[in-house]
């Protein structure tokens, strides 16, 4: 229980933190977007504790919408970091390449890093801050799962983040073009039913694949990742007139700096990363990876045209 709410907490803070830097500097892209991807993955959450229920969250955490004591409910947590985690990764998607299906899959490589970094370390805590169902608790890989976390979790991120990409930026011109906050309210809440549509008939259709072929959820999800993380790296890499470390966005580095470096604690405690160095190396790749579009400033930014 304290483990749960000790983490609980501190994801509190870094949302509250974050939160006030995208107020002050009044970015209400980003906090229109908080609203739809916060009841998004709520939305979700739910949807998936009680419908496909191949997980359940840790009961004891301080506020759960839903009924927590049956293992049907998603802690607010959780719901709230879907509202902060994937505008802020578009975000930083944008910084290299402006095209909406790049973006979107950029931020996904994103936001599956992070969660791949506390997927490994949530499932070992006391407890379990989650609990996969029917998957083992270890470090092996297999058809089925990777370090106790099933594939299509890894992939099924896609069928959310990639539609909220594709839809903000199709309804981008008029959101800024709205005269008034009700009306960027109702962009916001239409975006959420598409995503919400889209997630539904792009997860539908994995898994009808995966039924059939298992190696799919595997193949499909290390040509999203490896290739997207490629092209990160290339971009990041390639440019010279770029500028580094001059207008920092603090909304992001907060927000995913403050998540990594509790995941770095948690990590050392729980005595996951001294135990297995490789997965600390891959745990520092990603966070520098991250951490990097939040200084990166682009001369140029990729864009349809």
């Amino acid at each position: 229980m304290a483990t749960a709410r000790t983490v609980e907490i501190v994801f509190y803070l870094i949302y509250a933190l974050t939160l006030v830097v995208l107020w002050q500097q009044r970015r209400t892209e980003q906090l229109f977007q908080f609203i739809t991807c916060s009841l998004l993955g709520i939305t979700l959450e739910l949807f998936s504790v009680n419908v496909f229920k191949t997980y359940h969250y840790n009961p004891d955490f301080l506020v759960n919408i839903g009924n927590a004591q049956a293992l049907k409910a998603c802690p607010l947590w959780v719901g709230l970091g879907w509202g902060l985690l994937m505008p802020l990764a578009i975000a930083g998607a944008k910084k290299l390449d402006r095209r909406p299906l790049v973006t979107g899959l950029i931020a996904y490589v994103i936001v599956i890093g992070w969660d791949f970094v506390w997927d490994v370390l949530a499932i070992r805590t006391a407890g379990g801050l989650w609990v996969w169902h029917g998957a083992p608790i270890n470090f092996a890989i297999t058809i089925q799962n990777m370090y106790g976390i099933p594939w299509m979790n890894y992939l099924g991120y896609s069928g959310a983040i990639i539609p909220v990409a594709l839809l903000t930026a199709r309804h981008a011109q008029a959101a800024k073009n709205a005269t008034n906050g009700w009306q960027r309210l109702g962009f916001a809440l239409r975006d959420y039913l598409e995503a919400i549509i889209s997630f539904i008939v792009i997860v539908a259709l994995y898994a009808l694949v995966y039924h059939f072929v298992p190696l799919f959820a595997i193949v499909a999800f290390l040509v999203l990742f490896i290739g997207t993380l490629g092209y990160i790296a290339r971009c990041l890499v390639k440019s010279r007139s770029n500028q580094w470390f001059k207008q920092a966005d603090w909304a992001y580095l907060t927000e995913f700096g403050g998540s990594y470096l509790a995941s770095v604690i948690v990590g050392c405690l729980l005595g996951v990363l001294p135990q297995h160095p490789w997965l600390f190396v891959v745990h520092v790749i990603l966070l520098l990876m991250t951490l990097s579009l939040g200084f990166y400033r682009p001369a140029e930014i990729r864009t349809n045209n």
